[in-house]
């Protein structure tokens, strides 16, 4: 099978991660990967992930647009309100539109990313080819709701901010009617059921005859490097956050949480904005700033428990790396962990926004003792769980079985 890979390679989440390791398994698979990642969403700061990719053929016009981007257009205002104002762009490709002109061979179009923004480009090049396309969700590419729940973190901005994500979710929910009423997006698959939770997508594709699936599993954590580092006794008396460094990971409520805690927080992780530094400025809070991932792995497998007030996932790899290395999460009860960790006795979860009851929940954690704590982690259903996610070679195949529904033998 020869696939044409649409995806943000520069990304800076879990999103890269996924994105990275399924595509070397499809071409260890015995398949034809090429990528070709959009020119508004290149970051010449990360080159170097290019040359990191093993067996993926690079689409050449991703090297001669890197030459034309000095800076990402990510987490730019402009970028903000054109990625959702697309549908009444629809055949404005700016300069991806020469790609139309140099298609390699491929037998089907994977856009592995949730966003209409994408979703325009893969739209033209399948129709260009007579192709089918199959999306990727790792979050929700629109709701149903009102915004997104900025407004519970970023006070009359995040009001402001739901109240546009409001309007905007139904111009990238009209993309997505025009792909599927036109023949051309072919099937949905999602790393977890949230994304369809919020989107309400699987109803639309029922309606619409399209085909779609949550992989089991939607992700994998590295067990190699992981089993060196996994740790359920002696742990040391400290819990861990480590995500992206932004609100909707949580970042404004650290402070409250470290209060009513009866030890530090470790946190790791890059800042995305210098003025938030100040949530860290904590007598309980000790921040590591960025730390290489044997470090982190360390940092992590020693802590006694992960607190992860995150309230936008899709499925989320610090989680699931979490348990691989043998320590307990308290996280809020988003629709992401609980389809995804709900049932798992080291995962403890409540009402989201309850900051109080995070650090109670964190603290009883510390309390354990290491048969109670160990036998959490040893428990059968965690087991099978972790195994089932302990090779990207399985994400890969789950991705691979979804792919040939589409492609002609």
């Amino acid at each position: 099978m020869n696939i044409f890979v649409i995806a943000n390679i520069f990304n800076t989440s879990g999103v890269y991660t996924h994105i990275k390791n399924v595509t070397e398994h499809l071409v260890k698979l015995g398949h034809s990967v090429t990528l070709y990642t959009p020119y508004f969403l290149i970051d010449p700061s990360r080159r170097k992930v290019l040359e990191e990719l093993k067996g993926v053929q690079i689409h050449p016009l991703v090297y001669s647009n890197l030459e034309k981007v000095s800076k990402t257009q990510i987490r730019t205002f402009s970028y903000f309100i054109s990625s959702h104002l697309v549908y009444l762009n629809w055949n404005n490709l700016g300069l991806d539109r020469k790609i139309l002109d140099e298609l390699p061979k491929f037998d089907i179009v994977y856009d592995m990313h949730e966003d209409s923004v994408t979703l325009r480009l893969s739209y033209h090049v399948a129709k260009k080819a007579g192709k089918p396309l199959v999306k990727l969700l790792h979050d929700e590419p629109f709701r149903n709701s009102f915004g997104r729940g900025y407004r519970h973190f970023y006070g009359i901005k995040g009001w402001v901010y739901d109240s546009m994500m409001y309007f905007f979710y139904k111009f990238d929910k009209e993309a997505f009617l025009r792909s599927i009423k036109d023949g051309v997006l072919r099937g949905i698959a999602g790393v977890s059921p949230s994304s369809f939770f919020y989107s309400g997508l699987d109803k639309i594709s029922r309606k619409y005859n399209i085909i779609t699936k949550v992989y089991k599993p939607g992700n994998a954590f590295d067990k190699e490097k992981v089993a060196k580092y996994r740790k359920t006794r002696n742990k040391e008396n400290y819990a861990v956050y480590f995500a992206r460094l932004v609100p909707q990971k949580g970042l404004y409520e650290l402070p409250k949480i470290a209060d009513k805690l009866e030890t530090k927080i470790v946190v790791c992780g890059r800042l995305y904005n210098e003025r938030d530094r100040k949530f860290l400025d904590n007598k309980k809070i000790e921040y590591k700033g960025y730390v290489l991932i044997e470090d982190l792995y360390k940092i992590v497998a020693n802590a006694k428990v992960l607190i992860y007030p995150s309230h936008q996932d899709g499925f989320s790899l610090v989680v699931l790396d979490a348990l691989a290395l043998g320590t307990t999460v308290a996280a809020y009860d988003i629709p992401a962990v609980r389809f995804v960790y709900g049932g798992l006795k080291p995962v403890k979860v409540v009402k989201e926004y309850d900051t109080y009851s995070l650090s109670k929940t964190a603290n009883e954690v510390i309390r354990m003792n290491d048969d109670e704590y160990e036998s959490e982690h040893e428990d059968e259903k965690v087991r099978q769980f972790l195994d089932m996610h302990s090779s990207w070679e399985n994400v890969a195949k789950e991705t691979e079985a979804f792919l040939l529904n589409f492609v002609k033998p």
